[in-house]
């Protein structure tokens, strides 16, 4: 299936879901879903209301709260540029679109040959994302972990237990009279998996450092984290296990939970999937169940908890890039750290189109643009290594 062709169909199910379908689309979404069966189960499996439901089951919006960043996408774009109807109706699409793209997407196994110039042969050159990091030893000493003979050198100096390039496992080793500390850097583009020595796994995502002892020792086993992680703690209910994140405290004894505390954000998230933490910050503290997540603003030192779905935050480290009703700024924002690109825009107003996507980290950026041009709202280009949005 061609790439014009992908993105027609896209369109043609789109118009048929939203009763907007003219007779001569009727007729060519006809020939397609009877040129093949797969076609044909593909369409019943997109418009189906279970398919629906499923993906916007996800929203963790409230209805006061979807209607309220409704008017403001509105005021700051479709208003704004007094749109025509017809591109209104692209804009409410947006959801269902990216929605079904993700099914479309599925019938592009064919081959097929891509200009030059295309869109989609540019977007290749964009590197996928790849387990690589760098280790900084206790003495600034500094350990590429794409290398192997420094891996095997970690290892034959019992520094590690084992290493490869997708996993640094430590070992308890014998004990020492001065604690050494180690940072783990993860580029943009890039995510590694850390064994500490207690058992505990950490998932780092794209541009985050863990600062962390060798062997812990004394009375907790407290890290520091800049940027993103997912954390599988080893259970110690005499060593409570402490995240410094930013001026948070995230304190437990064995559970697994996010902390996302880039530099350049205004809030420190940290999300819940299993057991229970304590998150303090300047003596205020919140404790978190299961599917709860607590935001602290880093200006106002304020402290927000509410329920998640927690996929939506910590599918990630699960392999997924799950979006739901994000403007097109924070998207690109968080697929420029894991693909390592820089954007641009043409069109400022651009940045507040809310899409949704639930897409594999891993696919090819190509991919990933074409899922957001085949909604026909936006276009891109690529320039280098810059993503344009026009």
């Amino acid at each position: 299936m061609t790439l014009k062709t992908r993105e027609y169909i896209v369109q043609l199910i789109v118009r048929h879901v939203q009763g907007t379908l003219d007779d001569t689309g009727k007729k060519e979404l006809l020939e397609w879903r009877e040129s093949f069966p797969e076609n044909e189960a593909l369409f019943q499996r997109m418009t189906s209301r279970v398919h629906f439901e499923e993906s916007l089951k996800a929203c963790e919006m409230t209805g006061k709260e979807m209607e309220s960043e409704w008017k403001l996408i509105y005021g700051k774009t479709i208003g704004r540029r007094r749109l025509s109807m017809r591109r209104m109706f692209q804009y409410a699409a947006i959801l269902i679109a990216v929605v079904l793209i993700g099914g479309i997407w599925m019938l592009g196994d064919r081959d097929v040959e891509l200009p030059g110039d295309s869109l989609m042969a540019k977007a290749h050159l964009i590197k996928k994302i790849k387990p690589q990091a760098i280790l900084v030893m206790g003495d600034g000493t500094t350990v590429n972990l794409k290398d192997t003979s420094s891996l095997a050198s970690l290892v034959s100096t019992k520094v590690a237990l084992s290493a490869n390039k997708e996993i640094l496992t430590y070992t308890e080793g014998s004990v020492d009279t001065v604690m050494e500390f180690h940072t783990m850097k993860i580029p943009r583009g890039g995510e590694y998996v850390l064994v500490l020595s207690d058992g505990t796994t950490v998932y780092l995502n794209a541009e985050s450092e863990l600062t962390y002892p060798v062997k812990f020792s004394g009375k907790d086993r407290r890290v520091y984290l800049k940027g993103e992680a997912y954390f599988e703690v080893e259970r110690d209910t005499c060593k409570p296990f402490i995240v410094k994140a930013n001026s948070l405290e995230i304190q437990v004894l064995g559970t697994e939970f996010g902390v996302r505390a880039y530099g350049d954000e205004e809030c420190v998230r940290t999300t819940l999937k299993k057991g229970k933490v304590s998150v303090e910050s300047e003596g205020c503290g919140v404790i978190l169940t299961p599917n709860m997540q607590a935001s602290f603003d880093k200006k106002t030192s304020q402290m927000d908890v509410r329920e998640v779905n927690v996929d939506l935050f910590l599918g990630w480290k699960d392999g997924r890039l799950i979006f739901d009703n994000c403007s097109l700024e924070d998207i690109l924002k968080d697929l420029g750290k894991w693909y390592d690109f820089d954007v641009r825009y043409a069109w400022e107003d651009a940045r507040l189109i809310p899409f949704s996507l639930n897409i594999k980290k891993h696919d090819a950026f190509a991919e990933v643009l074409q899922l957001l041009e085949d909604t026909g709202c936006v276009k891109f280009d690529i320039r280098d290594n810059v993503v344009v949005v026009k």
